[in-house]
């Protein structure tokens, strides 16, 4: 079993690569995603193929996903800052966003919300 900061950190170090069959190994089974959208609102996103499919490629924009901090916030959660630079021809991105993940018995998540520091600059940089 892994341990929620662990297993998460798993998870956004394939993401950070385009490491798709390593992010779906760490989705459990009964997967319910949340997203930040452009709004600053969130989308609910119902299995792990819906959310990748949702989740924008980092390699298309030569981008970054550092981890800065993770932390254990219950026996099966983890709280976890990213970092996210980014850059497309003259447009750069530069944010940051959180996860609140919440884990099954072996350490897949099974829940993970996402909050982006500013998701009306994202969306536009990603559309």
């Amino acid at each position: 079993m892994a341990a929620p900061c662990a297993a998460i950190r798993s998870f956004l170090d394939a993401y950070g690569v385009g490491d798709v069959a390593t992010m779906r190994a760490w989705l459990a089974d009964g997967f319910v995603g949340y997203v930040t959208n452009a709004a600053a609102g969130v989308d609910r996103v119902d299995g792990s193929d819906a959310y990748l499919a949702r989740l924008p490629v980092l390699s298309t924009a030569g981008a970054t996903a550092t981890i800065t901090q993770s932390v254990q916030v219950a026996a099966e959660q983890a709280l976890t800052m990213v970092e996210i630079e980014a850059r497309r021809g003259t447009r750069e991105l530069h944010n940051f966003g959180a996860f609140l993940s919440r884990h099954d018995g072996d350490g897949r998540i099974l829940e993970p919300w996402m909050v982006d520091a500013r998701p009306a600059y994202s969306d536009e940089f990603w559309s």
